[in-house]
């Protein structure tokens, strides 16, 4: 007859080889378990979690506890406060937060706890030991508890996942966004493609109904919650326009720096990005135009980008912080100087994050947007400068980014044809899929 705890086992990895397919309808996914997955090697010095506290126990050899509850930190509140609040005593508080301060004195797992983080707990009793379990960010858990004679035991874990790929094919049927979330693509991997695809691709302009893009990109999934982790990495990204196609991969270079580049291996970057924020639209362009305040016609030496108030705005290049702060009627401003020929300028936010001097990468959150100084509404006021005058964002070539060296293109070529039949594949398996389904409805 088997022990219960070899039932349990058991039960535990059928339920890992049998989770849920999570693959949308409008995106197709092909799922791989990856228990253990290859990632940093700190990860190897723990056992996996268990679905529960009673289960740690069980397996541990732990004192038996009650009944399992669940609340989430406060505001302000730290783990001492909170066992405080559920129940436990001062002695038995202390107690805990000691132990697991003298078994972990190099992780900061208390400080790291944010407010609304959820934590499964039992209470002491007479009979019952105590019990108290949560997550450490996305891929481990904290457990501790109480062995035979009451003391107390700490154990951190690592959260059982798997991988999934998913190839999404976006069709525009209205804006770029909607038609987006209509075909499941999750939003952060929506805000990647964008900033990827912003170097090559107009989007207040050159975005047209049946336009085509598709996605190659990978989940992590929950095995114990059945919840998305996270969504990335993007391998591969296609848009057909009217005009011209564009295909970009991902690809990691020996110097361990990860960009995307097109079939040939030349970079997707430019040196400056054309539309340094996300969902924006063009509400006014370069050139003469009547001031919307001043009501005469005054040249217009940058672009303007309608948003919400308080959109993040990035820095369009490399660089470093020339000016910030305040700046007549442009309102709250930041101009960055990007090498000996290219600065940028943001005006009219309503907030500025970063301060004079400070080097950051293209793509960062500079600030936001806003409706500050000689302004009707909320939007960016944006420039780019070259030698010094201003010139229009919409129009300059500008030069490329860093090109694969020409002796690591035969692996990249390689990584591009490993993609290119994993996308194969999955494109044939939906076909199949679908006219199954079809033969069957018939």
């Amino acid at each position: 007859m088997l022990h219960p705890f070899s039932i349990f086992l058991l039960s535990f990895f059928f339920f890992v080889f049998n989770s849920v397919n999570f693959a949308s309808k409008k995106s197709y996914a092909s799922s791989i378990l990856i228990l253990p997955e290859k990632r940093p090697s700190i990860m190897n010095h723990y056992d996996y979690s268990l679905e529960s506290i009673n289960d740690m126990i069980l397996k541990e050899g732990g004192k038996a506890i009650g009944r399992i509850n669940k609340q989430k930190i406060k505001k302000n509140e730290n783990l001492h406060l909170f066992l405080k609040r559920i129940g436990f005593s001062d002695k038995q508080t202390n107690a805990i937060i000691s132990k697991i301060k003298s078994n972990y004195p190099s992780i900061n797992i208390l400080r790291k706890i944010p407010t609304n983080h959820e934590i499964h707990y039992a209470i002491p009793s007479d009979n019952l030991g105590f019990g108290i379990n949560f997550k450490i960010g996305k891929y481990k858990d904290l457990y501790v508890w109480q062995n035979n004679s009451k003391e107390i035991q700490t154990k951190i874990t690592k959260r059982p996942f798997k991988v999934i790929n998913n190839l999404n094919k976006i069709k525009i049927t209205d804006n770029f966004y909607n038609s987006a979330l209509r075909s499941g693509l999750p939003k952060e991997i929506f805000s990647e493609l964008v900033k990827i695809l912003g170097f090559s691709i107009d989007f207040q302009r050159e975005l047209r109904k049946g336009n085509v893009f598709e996605t190659f990109y990978s989940q992590k999934i929950d095995l114990i919650t059945n919840e998305i982790i996270e969504s990335n990495p993007i391998y591969y990204i296609s848009a057909n326009l009217k005009d011209h196609n564009l295909k970009f991969y991902r690809f990691t270079s020996r110097d361990g720096e990860t960009n995307f580049y097109d079939q040939d291996g030349k970079s997707s970057k430019k040196t400056l990005m054309k539309t340094p924020l996300n969902g924006a639209r063009l509400s006014s362009g370069f050139g003469n135009r009547k001031h919307p305040i001043l009501g005469f016609t005054k040249m217009h030496r940058g672009v303007d980008f309608a948003a919400p108030l308080g959109t993040p705005i990035f820095a369009a290049g490399d660089g470093i912080i020339e000016y910030s702060g305040w700046n007549g009627a442009y309102g709250k401003y930041i101009r960055i100087k990007h090498n000996g020929t290219f600065k940028t300028a943001y005006a009219h936010l309503s907030k500025v994050y970063k301060k004079r001097g400070t080097r950051i990468k293209q793509g960062d959150i500079i600030g936001t947007l806003g409706s500050t100084g000689r302004s009707t509404g909320p939007h960016l006021h944006y420039e780019i400068l070259m030698h010094g005058k201003q010139v229009n964002p919409l129009r300059i070539k500008l030069p490329s980014g860093k090109n694969i060296p020409r002796n690591e293109l035969e692996n990249f070529y390689k990584k591009q044809e490993i993609i290119n039949n994993k996308i194969f594949a999955m494109r044939k398996k939906t076909i199949n899929n679908e006219f199954a389904y079809l033969k069957n409805l018939n």
